[in-house]
């Protein structure tokens, strides 16, 4: 148990928004990831566990409509049952990219990082950095 409880203290999952960003923002989430792991974070990155779903997936990140439309909704629940699975049996802190307000997913993830008390970092927007005028 003590083992576990380590390895969740060094666990990070990175949460943000995905939809209506070219490519789902992966960049923004790999980009994030690299800078975790050189600061010695095991990281967790949903855009690595999403590039499976995504290639079956027949939406693009600016048509996915969970709301109106069955199949985006199973995969919309399919993919937070695992990513909240992962935050809750695996980590201890999670990152807050730019933007995870906006979005339903991050949200959730961002309610129970609260709920269960893990440390929770944010990023800090640049000016120009994912800003429309």
């Amino acid at each position: 148990r003590k083992e576990k409880m380590n390895a969740r203290n060094n666990t990070i999952y990175v949460a943000g928004p995905m939809r209506g960003y070219d490519n789902w923002n992966y960049d923004a989430f790999h980009e994030k990831t690299k800078l975790l792991e050189k600061s010695g974070w095991n990281v967790i990155n949903p855009a690595e566990l999403d590039s499976h779903h995504t290639n079956s997936l027949d939406a693009s990140p600016f048509d996915f409509n969970p709301d109106g439309n069955t199949q985006h909704q199973d995969h919309l629940r399919e993919i937070l049952l695992r990513d909240l699975k992962c935050i809750c049996e695996e980590c201890g802190a999670i990152y807050m990219l730019s933007g995870w307000s906006e979005s339903r997913g991050a949200k959730a993830e961002w309610a129970l990082a609260k709920a269960l008390g893990l440390e929770i970092f944010y990023e800090i927007p640049m000016p120009g950095y994912g800003h429309e005028t």
